[in-house]
């Protein structure tokens, strides 16, 4: 039977003009899931079912993107498919069009491509694409305009994603990376508060963010700085203890940097009073070293020619409560200046130093101020310089690529008329003539903890590293912990360092000299 061309185009003319342009859909997946078509609302339980539901929400978090049968049914079934898995899909997808955009089979949002389905952005306006869309507008905006669209963005996040996918594994693992760039999207507005001068805002938001994750440095420190500028610095003293004990106790490190500096933003706010040290006599016009006793810590002075080792020494020197790093030297001329000018109690030293030796300087040192602890680092001693350096009154040879721990341990607790000799330099004295040692970086670091390791060193946070790792957040701590035990070390930073040192670890660290 042959069929009229003119009277096909005419049928064809008549379906255009009767099929209606396709509905603009108004899809909420921040908190349970709504869809506003026309003046119809459907909730997540008038979709079909379980699984046209969670259908519609794996395209959704896939939003404009085509997602093939394939990745749908693993992602659906999670790894465990029926037998007919294809056709099954494709019946749910079926039922899920006719509720989502009746009459109009494949002709709407829900879209057919090869292999797969996706769904149309251009007919679908989803909250959760206008929160992505407002962070991104905030990274190009001035301060004030990014604070206000962050402030929109986080409005927006107030309600859990996926709210009515309680269980699905997949519907957790977007639910866990929505919550990190919620999280961010707080730490980064309550920053701004505080450059934009509202205090208030900051604080709130850096409450939000602990209430969810105490191990949040950035978030501590905006609290902290967020009570001080509002005029409630004995809070914000209290919030730093908090914090204080919270990362000793989860994690067993001492806060960073930023949390130091505002606790001593609060102590001068408070007028927390610091001692005098005690008048000491002089010595041939140059003062002896101080002891702990009375001041406010052991005053260290560094001498090294290597200034990357002598700032992240110096760092780490001033991260301890106990320890004061009051300068650094690179000559044994500066070395003997320097400690005429500053006092330290106790000189850590190089034993190679461009205009002459350790020992050289020691004996100058030691001239004026006899009560001066001084420690050696070294990587090749000999019998005869440890012979010398007892008989000058050093207190401790050390090796330079050796544990911080036993090097603030040695700091502690070197005295006077006592050489402390690490057990690996006096090995090394037994190897014969033209053998050299090698002493490998003791205890090593597992492969996971080396990558808990790196991940901390590119800035990420615990939670961050645990997800990128797939881990949880309580195994994670748990490499944390053991990563500072092993490296002798109280905070992320101070770890790093001491990956660096030993060479374990290539980082670049903004440590500022004294």
């Amino acid at each position: 039977m042959s069929v009229d061309p003119m009277q096909a185009a005419a049928r064809g003319a008549v379906t255009d003009q009767e099929m209606p342009s396709p509905e603009m859909l108004y899809v909420t997946i921040l908190g349970s899931l709504r869809i506003r078509r026309g003046d119809s609302t459907l909730g997540g339980s008038e979709l079909g079912g379980p699984k046209p539901r969670q259908i519609l929400e794996i395209l959704l978090m896939n939003f404009g993107n085509p997602l093939s049968k394939e990745r749908l049914v693993e992602t659906l079934w999670e790894g465990q498919p029926p037998m007919e898995a294809l056709p099954t899909l494709e019946s749910y997808v079926s039922v899920l069009r006719r509720h989502l955009q009746p009459g109009r089979g494949k002709s709407g949002p829900l879209r057919t491509v090869t292999g797969g389905y996706m769904i149309d952005p251009d007919l679908v306006d989803l909250d959760l694409a206008r929160f992505n869309a407002l962070l991104q507008q905030a990274t190009h905006c001035v301060p004030r305009a990014a604070l206000e669209l962050l402030q929109e963005a986080l409005d927006m996040a107030a309600a859990p994603l996926l709210g009515d996918e309680l269980k699905a594994s997949w519907a957790e693992n977007e639910r866990a990376n929505h919550e990190l760039r919620v999280s961010r999207a707080r730490t980064d507005a309550a920053d701004l508060a505080l450059a934009l001068k509202e205090p208030d805002r900051a604080v709130a938001w850096a409450r939000e963010i602990l209430s969810g994750d105490p191990l949040n440095e950035r978030a501590w420190a905006a609290l902290v700085r967020g009570l001080d500028e509002s005029g409630q610095p004995l809070e914000g003293l209290r919030a730093f203890e908090q914090c204080r004990r919270t990362l000793d106790r989860e994690m067993g490190c001492s806060p960073g940097e930023a949390l130091r500096a505002a606790h001593a933003s609060l102590l001068r706010q408070t007028g927390d009073p610091v001692l005098p040290a005690p008048a000491r006599a002089t010595v041939a016009g140059f003062p002896p070293a101080a002891t702990a006793a009375g001041t406010a810590g052991i005053r260290i002075l560094t001498v090294d020619d290597h200034r990357t080792f002598t700032e992240l020494l110096t760092g780490a020197l001033d991260r301890e409560a106990d320890l004061q790093s009051v300068g650094s030297a690179f000559s044994v001329a500066t070395a003997i200046r320097l400690c005429r000018e500053l006092a330290p109690d106790v000189v850590v030293m190089d034993y190679h130093l461009p205009d002459g030796n350790g020992l050289t300087a020691s004996v100058r040192i030691l001239e004026h101020a006899p009560d001066t602890r001084i420690i050696m680092l070294t990587g090749d001693p000999s019998q005869d310089v440890l012979r010398q350096a007892a008989g000058i009154g050093i207190c401790g040879f050390l090796p330079k690529d050796g544990s911080l721990a036993t090097m603030l341990d040695t700091v502690r607790h070197a005295r006077t008329g006592n050489l402390v000799v690490h057990p690996s330099l006096v090995a090394q004295l037994g190897i014969p003539q033209g053998r050299t040692a090698h002493v490998p970086p003791n205890p090593l670091l597992s492969p996971r903890e080396l990558d808990v390791l790196r991940l901390m060193a590119d800035g990420q946070e615990l939670r961050s590293v645990a997800k990128s790792l797939g881990i949880s957040v309580h195994t994670c701590r748990g490499y944390v912990r053991t990563i500072f035990s092993k490296l002798g070390s109280h905070s992320p930073r101070e770890a790093m360092a001491e990956a660096e040192l030993r060479g374990i670890l290539s980082v670049e660290l903004d440590v500022q000299a004294v």
